[in-house]
């Protein structure tokens, strides 16, 4: 007998191609990925599979699970080796089970089946489905109406084989689409007119057919709809020249052709110049035949279709006639819709806006390799395609136009050859033999963008290109020169002109940014001088003269603020000012970048700009001194030590006694904190002091919290904790106080590592948590790889392996990309730490291998000894005693002249139970002991990690010896 049950049909899209693609071995290691996972989902939400095929066919007792499961199987979906969508169809009905006997499933028979026309319903729903939609019929929305589900109606489609319409729906949350699926071959969508069901395609429409599939915009589309639900009856979609305005009218216009019973118009205004050819044109997309006053003809006219969309393409150049003409529509026929494509914003009554973005970076992906096969049959990326198209795309700026000309290349020049020719993209960017439009090149549809601007918007947006990176109105205000009168707010009027008219995007936390395509046309303009007074060159060197003298007088503040913005600006004024001869200048521009530089990198970059500076003629002490400074601040980043030690010792050679207190505290910081490195304690104590000195003179707080972080970091390593603590707390207050949240994140981490040596797990994992927050939220990419390291250490510690990796990795990708070289290290060390843990001794050996190596090589001798009581430890449980032994002894010989009590207690802990694997007591013995008094001496308690250490071996020789 049937009962009501809710059975749902889900289906893999694009399987096949994928698998022809992965091939079979690759593709058999994601089918066993998705029915691993898939099946685990299914017990969560009590589902009882039915039959498998690309998809599941699942019967529920309830919508309720059937609603989670699909959704969380759509999110599993996205995790897979190879990310996949798959559609789905719901319906709630009677439905009949049918037992098979044992033999028939023998046979090949699934156990149970169900059958009733639920079993078609539910097919056919999933059939009209898109890829990561889920739709439902009528019964199945009623069932989930009441609940956190939300259900958005499609509308009435004829599907095959029965003989009303039925009602679509689709069910999601609020990240859901809620698109209109396009008609199938066994369903298409209907509406009402006139009493009768007519086919949503037989409503009268003039709309060109898209002629490639559409990808991504979903958030757009779902904003378009929304708008219109709301009550909009004008929404102008706008943004620059080949940002895919007209593609998503389009879309919009065919998804939605079954809400409109008037029919969808479409109406292109480019060759319109004036009010006559905008009405001409309108009449042609409207097949309106003229008559009488051509304004209020075409009025009544779209007043007579009703509840119609009109889709005006193309309207900046006549934007001035909008009032006179779609005002007067928008007046006449107040069911009509219109959705406009444009430049610039219209400016009427009752206009709703809404600016393009560039395309996602998948989406972006997606469409370049969808038309990369459309103009090579043969085309067939490399797994390591994959990166390099990324980094195309993001070089074209998720441009659509530039995308889809750039695909066009592939029929000669493979990806990465694409990208290697990107300097030269307005020549690399055109269609040749084909499309002889305004959008045939990059260059033209730029060209038709500086048509319509006025002289002064010209002007305003060619010496914009001199800014790198974005600006401020600030800075525009002090750097571009216009005309007589006002010029704070003509400069304002000016860049919110170009904000309207899509070439500079709005301001975003008080900055603009030109896009890399704009700037590159505007910096062209410039420099040919088209429409400005004077030779080109002449105009640029006076820009990058103001330019330079502008963020030239920045203070360290302005310089950092916003997670480092004016990074590009500064190392940009650094070579105008340079080039220029002006020392100061230069100079200034160089200490401004390096207190960007050092917390966002990249450091080779600092190095490469300070080696230029010191290579000028006539350069003062105190800017040499300067640029030594910086020279051996990012060599000592870089881990080069011995170099760094020889750029700090010059420059403070260099320094004139007349210099700031500032320059002398950070260059003795720096001597400071190489020589702590190196061992040499008494000297690095010296240079500490002296710094000291200077810092409190100058009474600059981010000075004085580095000088006493580098005092507390050489008592921590001297195993004086308290003083540590006394230094870092004090200098934490300070940076409290001054609002320093960068120095406040780094200060966080290292109170962090103290609660981590007295083993204060808890302490030590909030410090780190907190730290990481404020590091990211001040840009300081250094202190955050920090924070993430010694985060991930504590949650190997707590047994949270896979967050440990999660963090741990996170950390080796910063130092890697800022080039900080002595936390790649100790990344690698903390890995090795985890895969001991886990019994992957010889991936540990490997890890702490390379993390000594890498301490040897940057002169690092505290670091070096510490890890290498890690690589002992990992060599004995590998069975090579002799080379575990001569390890650790060379780690006591560089940690005892330095003094380094933890590392040397880590030393001999590693010592004891190296010993005790090798099956001599008597030695592991005496090196524990050792270890305790180290521990005393620390006076970090049983708790720390030394004494927990040093607890673990005593019991593991206690029964050895017992036994």
């Amino acid at each position: 007998m049937a009962r009501v049950h809710t059975l749902l049909h889900t289906d893999l899209v694009d399987s096949t191609a994928i698998n022809a693609r992965l091939g079979d071995d690759a593709m058999a290691h994601v089918w066993d990925q998705h029915d691993a996972g898939s099946r685990d989902l299914l017990r969560r939400w009590r589902g009882r599979e039915i039959d498998r095929s690309d998809g599941f066919m699942v019967l529920f007792e309830s919508p309720v699970d059937a609603a989670g499961f699909v959704f969380a199987y759509h999110r599993l979906l996205s995790t897979l080796p190879v990310p996949i969508k798959a559609r789905a169809g719901m319906h709630v009905g009677p439905l009949g089970l049918r037992e098979n006997t044992p033999a028939d499933v023998a046979l090949g028979a699934k156990p149970l089946e169900v059958v009733g026309i639920a079993k078609a319903i539910s097919a056919r729903m999933m059939a009209l489905a898109q890829g990561g939609q889920t739709l439902a019929s009528a019964s199945a929305a009623a069932a989930l109406a009441a609940t956190e589900w939300r259900c958005q109606s499609h509308g009435h489609w004829r599907m095959k084989g029965w003989e009303e319409p039925v009602e679509v729906f689709e069910i999601g949350d609020e990240q859901s689409a809620f698109l209109p699926p396009p008609d199938g071959e066994k369903s298409h969508r209907v509406l009402r007119v006139d009493g009768s069901w007519v086919g949503a395609r037989q409503v009268d429409r003039r709309l060109p057919a898209e002629r490639a599939r559409f990808f991504g915009r979903q958030g757009e589309l779902r904003a378009m709809a929304q708008a219109f639900d709301d009550g909009a009856r004008l929404l102008t979609l706008h943004g620059p020249g080949g940002i895919g305005k007209t593609r998503l009218a389009l879309r919009h216009g065919w998804g939605w052709l079954g809400d409109y019973t008037g029919g969808v118009w479409f109406c292109d205004l480019a060759p319109a110049r004036g009010l006559d050819g905008i009405v001409h044109a309108v009449m042609q997309g409207m097949g309106v035949p003229p008559h009488g006053e051509p304004v209020a003809h075409l009025g009544h006219a779209i007043a007579g279709r009703g509840r119609c969309l009109v889709i005006l393409d193309n309207f900046e150049q006549v934007t001035r006639h909008a009032a006179a003409t779609l005002g007067c529509w928008l007046d006449a026929a107040p069911a009509a819709h219109f959705v406009v494509t444009s430049r610039e914003v219209l400016g009427l009554p009752g206009e709703h806006t809404l600016a393009l973005a560039p395309l996602a970076s998948d989406d972006a992906v997606a469409l370049f390799h969808k038309r990369a096969e459309a103009a090579n049959a043969s085309y067939a990326p490399a797994a390591a395609d994959v990166t390099v198209m990324r980094a195309l795309v993001a070089l074209l700026e998720g441009l659509p136009l530039a995308i889809e000309l750039a695909a066009a290349r592939v029929t000669v020049l493979a990806p990465h050859e694409l990208l290697a020719r990107m300097s030269d993209r307005f020549r690399l960017l055109a269609v040749r033999g084909g499309r002889p439009d305004r959008q045939a090149t990059l260059r033209a549809t730029l060209d038709w963008s500086w048509e319509w601007l006025e002289p002064a918007e010209r002007s305003a947006l060619a010496q914009l290109s001199v800014f790198e990176g974005g600006f401020t109105l600030c800075a525009a205000q002090s750097v571009i020169a216009l005309g007589e009168g006002d010029e704070a707010a003509w400069t304002l009027d000016l860049l919110q002109s170009l904000v309207a008219k899509s070439l500079l995007p709005a301001a975003h936390e008080g900055r603009y940014a030109l896009l890399s395509s704009i700037q590159e046309y505007a910096a062209g303009q410039l420099a040919a001088g088209k429409g400005f007074p004077g030779s080109g060159s002449t105009l640029v060197e006076a820009l990058r003269r103001r330019h330079q003298r502008h963020f030239s007088g920045l203070d360290e503040a302005a310089a950092t603020a916003a997670r480092c913005a004016e990074l590009d600006n500064l190392v940009a004024a650094c070579r105008h000012a340079m080039a220029d001869g002006d020392v100061r200048a230069t100079t200034a521009c160089l200490r401004l970048s390096w207190a960007a530089l050092r917390l966002t990198g990249p450091l080779r970059l600092a190095r490469e700009l300070a080696d230029k500076v010191l290579e000028m003629p006539q350069l003062d002490g105190e800017s040499a001194a300067t640029a030594g400074w910086v020279r051996g601040a990012a060599l000592y980043t870089l881990g080069d030590n011995a170099e760094a030690r020889l750029a700090i010792g010059n420059a403070l050679l260099a320094l004139p006694t007349s210099a700031a207190p500032v320059l002398a505290a950070r260059l003795h910081c720096a001597m400071g904190e190489i020589l702590t490195l190196s061992g040499n304690t008494a000297d690095a104590t010296r240079h500490l002091e002296a710094a000291r000195a200077q810092a409190e003179t100058s009474r600059e707080p981010a000075v004085v919290c580095q000088v006493l972080n580098a005092i507390g970091a050489l008592a921590a390593d001297q195993g004086r904790l308290g003083e540590a603590r006394s230094n870092y707390e004090r200098a934490l207050d300070l940076a409290e106080s001054a609002g320093i949240r960068n120095w406040q994140g780094g200060l966080l981490g290292n109170l962090g590592n103290l609660h981590h040596a007295e083993g204060r797990l808890d302490d030590a994992r909030s410090a780190f948590e907190r730290a990481v927050g404020l590091a990211t939220d001040s840009g300081d990419r250094r202190w955050e790889g920090n924070a993430h390291c010694n985060l991930g250490l504590v949650h190997h510690e707590q047994g949270r392996t896979a967050e440990a990796e999660v963090e741990l990795n996170s950390a080796l990708a910063m130092a890697r990309q800022l080039g900080y070289r002595q936390l790649e290290f100790t990344v690698l060390c903390n890995l090795g730490i985890v895969f001991e843990a886990q019994g992957e001794h010889l991936a540990a050996c490997v890890n702490f291998q390379a993390a000594v190596d890498g301490m040897q090589a940057l002169a690092d001798v505290r670091s070096e000894g510490m890890f290498r009581s890690y690589l002992g430890v990992a060599l004995a449980r590998l069975g090579r005693y002799g080379e575990a032994r001569a390890c650790l002894q060379r780690g006591r010989m560089l940690l005892e002249p330095v003094d380094d009590v933890f590392g040397l207690g880590r030393v001999f802990c590693s010592l004891s139970e190296s010993e005790h694997l090798a099956g001599d007591l008597v030695s592991a013995q005496i090196a524990l002991a050792q270890a305790r008094q180290l521990l005393l001496r620390s006076r970090a308690g049983a708790d720390s990690e030394l004494g927990r250490d040093i607890g673990r071996i005593a019991d593991a020789i206690g029964s050895v010896a017992r036994s």
